[in-house]
């Protein structure tokens, strides 16, 4: 296990390589995040690397016990550090859904889904929960203003935590108020295009390679993991958990809705 341990350690760090090499390996991480959005970065990472195109995974136990799923036999699960500081350097597996198969005792998997006929409640109810927007016209408009507001309520603390790690990455080279608009503008992007993705939304028609550039400035792990967290918090707790406290007031529909079941939100 040892041994195994120190191989993904080594392809975890060839990956943050790899993602902050160029905007459009970013940009592609960023996809496979958006559907597994309340992991940790690091888990995440390790996603991208050895499964970019899972739906939604869980340990084996959970798909189990929760949804009574058994794992196919030979399927290889993705290795994960158990926990994010790698302390006890032990790993722990996932496995997609496609891994599995129902047994008798199997329960739906609420894997959620955007549909057409939810863009009017979806815009009001984006705008209830963050704030009005100046462009409606389109959903991609009212996400991208959506999560703007949703970024600056919430990025003040992140950023000077940012702050304090730039040494050893291209962030040391750049002024303050440099470092820092380009930290709100990658954070800022990085959640919208996620959601865009998520709710099946052609994100690269509204962001191009050029909207996420200043990654390659971001080339170590410590700055590295300052983005991804902001990005994973402010997207899980900040924006979709709010949605979900607002589905108890005002749902959509049962399962295929554009919030999260709790299930999979809290799992």
């Amino acid at each position: 296990m040892a041994r195994k341990f120190d191989l993904i350690s080594e392809l975890y760090e060839r990956t943050c390589f790899a993602v902050t090499d160029n905007p459009v390996n970013w940009q592609s991480f960023l996809k496979t995040a958006g559907r597994n959005f309340r992991l940790r970065f690091d888990e995440q990472l390790l996603i991208y690397a050895q499964r970019p195109d899972v739906t939604a995974v869980l340990e084996i136990e959970r798909w189990n016990g929760t949804f009574g799923r058994w794992v196919n036999r030979g399927a290889k699960g993705i290795a994960v550090f158990e926990d994010a500081d790698r302390s006890r350097q032990r790993l722990i597996h996932y496995f997609d859904i496609s891994d599995t198969h129902e047994s008798r005792y199997s329960r739906p998997v609420p894997i959620w889904e955007m549909r057409p006929e939810f863009e009017a409640e979806v815009i009001e109810t984006l705008e209830n929960t963050f704030g009005a927007v100046n462009d409606t016209t389109s959903i991609e408009n009212v996400v991208k203003e959506s999560i703007a507001n949703a970024v600056e309520d919430n990025i003040a603390d992140y950023i000077s935590d940012f702050m304090s790690l730039g040494a050893g990455s291209d962030i040391e080279y750049l002024s303050a108020d440099e470092a820092n608009a380009l930290y709100l503008e990658l954070v800022r992007n990085s959640v919208s295009y996620m959601v865009m993705a998520r709710l099946g939304l052609d994100a690269d028609k509204v962001y191009s390679p050029d909207d996420f550039a200043g990654i390659s400035s971001f080339n170590s792990q410590e700055v590295l993991n300052a983005v991804g967290i902001a990005i994973i918090v402010i997207l899980f707790f900040h924006f979709f958990f709010n949605l979900f406290k607002r589905r108890s007031v005002k749902p959509i529909t049962k399962y295929h809705s554009f919030f999260p079941h709790p299930l999979l939100l809290l799992s």
